[in-house]
């Protein structure tokens, strides 16, 4: 009798006309499993070639764990996995391609996670790629679940267990979007269940090919047209105002969501002015001027004189509100006494040494930060020379925090992420959007972080009420300031209070792969990994 505690899982292996021995090879990784309660179900989808039928034949005499059925004719990938599914009676389920490997702890690394989260319904795992010479290379360390991410592409890839009773309820896999029915499959599969995990090692090994999409883009074109279609689908299904396009500037097979804005929803502008010269206030209330909606509110908190500012800079709009404040020095303060004067809906947060650089720099952050799941919505962040400032939080760095890919040129970054909305743990506060609601459910800015973390602290308020943060970059918005120091990140006495709120979350960022080094800030794979 099987304890209740190791379930059988149940590997779907669809085939067609694989070479031998790569077929051996994949078949073999299922067989030594460290994890004894597993079931093979393999469909061969009308194979032409005999000494691939001669290989099934053999392993199905092998092992009465291996169940094989023959199709008469090719069916495709997504059929043919549908079959495989109808002999499985493992309580879990996933699908190994024919030409791919797992790690001999694979199963048992999903079901000790299984034990730990008995609710777990979907799970997946870090992977690599087999090259040709059958070497492990490009390994893909994944972030926690981010539903941001997922809309751009099938970051999850391989390999996903799923919970055998919902593959059933949606149906398994659809024939209609073949090449990308898994990512049609988690697009679905996530929307019935918030019980998703990931596996932070490599456990599964895509091997390379010329007929493989890992190979590259070209290898199956109407993968992508498919992948398109699944994203539109799930966009109708949600009930998404908006449409998914192929992403700009990104690879083959990355999309953008295009949300559309509520006319309605207005903002307040909060800016605190900084600096003794008006030429950073004029610099960045220009840019306002030039790409917000005329229908912003503007919010200066300053402690020059209201009058002498208005006379400087000619303020006479009903729009702008100038607040006297003499703290500066504490930003968290000024900003909440800044947010206590607006009036809409959102509040936008800036300083006077930033600047909008195109309409973009508003709107796509405001698509993001108007929707009801997402607490904080951030943009990209360049220095003025050009190099990343900020294109997301990630905990962890220096001890404490770190801006993910800073001082590196604005290029795809690792996995492309410099280019895809996606989710992190925080966002940096000057550029950020939130709804004036949280902001006043939560408090604010915590005012005992005066110089810094305030913003990330405010972010994980908002993360412990369930709300998603997310990065936009669509949205470039330019900071002129010298880049700052290694050293410089670290500003006490703030981050002794910060870590004693936080560590765990410092710790462990679930947007941030553990393997990553902790030593900077641009995803390179830390030393015990390399």
């Amino acid at each position: 009798m099987k304890r209740r505690n190791s379930p059988r899982v149940s590997i779907l292996i669809p085939v067609y006309n694989t070479e031998p021995e790569i077929l051996e090879q994949c078949i073999e990784s299922v067989v030594s499993q460290h994890y004894k309660n597993w079931q093979l179900c393999i469909v061969d989808d009308g194979s032409t070639e005999s000494n691939v039928l001669d290989v099934l034949r053999r392993w199905k005499k092998l092992d009465r764990r291996i169940r094989i059925k023959f199709s008469k004719k090719n069916q495709g990938i997504a059929a043919t996995i549908n079959l495989c599914a109808k002999m499985a009676r493992g309580k879990y389920i996933g699908v190994l391609d024919h030409d791919d490997l797992l790690e001999p702890s694979a199963i048992s690394d999903y079901i000790q996670l299984i034990r730990r989260s008995p609710k777990a319904d979907v799970i997946y795992c870090d992977e690599d790629k087999i090259d040709l010479d059958g070497q492990f290379i490009e390994p893909w360390h994944k972030s926690d679940w981010n539903p941001d991410l997922a809309l751009c592409f099938n970051y999850v890839m391989h390999f996903v267990v799923v919970r055998r009773k919902l593959f059933k309820r949606i149906g398994g896999v659809r024939t209609d979007y073949e090449g990308s029915q898994d990512y049609d499959f988690l697009l679905r599969v996530t929307e019935l269940t918030d019980n998703i995990h990931h596996i932070p090692k490599i456990l599964y090994h895509w091997r390379l090919g010329p007929d493989s999409i890992a190979g590259g883009p070209g290898a199956k074109p109407e993968v992508f047209v498919n992948g398109l279609a699944a994203l539109s689908a799930a966009l109708e299904r949600r009930g998404i105002q908006g449409q998914a396009v192929d992403a700009p500037d990104a690879w083959k097979g990355v999309y953008r969501v295009i949300r559309d804005i509520d006319d309605q929803i207005k903002c307040s502008i909060i800016v605190i002015i900084i600096g003794e010269s008006l030429e950073a206030t004029e610099r960045l209330v220009s840019s306002i001027n030039n790409y917000a909606p005329r229908n912003s509110e503007l919010i200066l908190v300053t402690s020059r004189p209201e009058k002498e500012l208005k006379d400087m800079m000619g303020i006479e709009s009903e729009n702008i509100h100038i607040l006297e404040h003499e703290e500066m020095a504490n930003k968290a303060l000024a900003f909440n006494a800044g947010a206590k004067l607006a009036r809409n809906e959102i509040l936008f947060f800036l300083d006077d040494t930033m600047e909008l650089t195109s309409e973009s720099s508003y709107t796509e952050i405001l698509q993001q930060a108007q929707r009801d799941e997402v607490g904080a919505a951030g943009p990209k962040v360049l220095y003025a020379n050009g190099l990343i400032e900020h294109a997301g939080v990630i905990f962890g760095p220096h001890g404490i925090m770190g801006y993910a890919n800073r001082a590196t040129p604005d290029n795809f970054g690792y996995a492309g992420l410099n280019r895809m909305i996606s989710n992190y743990s925080a966002v940096m506060g000057l550029g950020m959007m939130t709804s004036r609601r949280l902001f006043t459910e939560v408090g604010g800015f915590d005012e005992n972080l005066p110089s810094a973390y305030w913003d990330a602290d405010y972010c994980l308020k908002l993360r412990d009420l369930g709300y998603l943060i997310t990065f936009t970059p669509y949205a470039v918005l330019k900071h002129h300031i010298e880049i700052p120091s290694i050293t410089s990140m670290n500003v006490e006495p703030d981050a002794t209070y910060f870590r004693s709120r936080w560590q765990e979350r410092i710790d462990q960022d679930p947007y941030f792969n553990p393997h990553f080094s902790r030593a900077l800030e641009d995803f390179n794979i830390g030393a015990h990994q390399a």
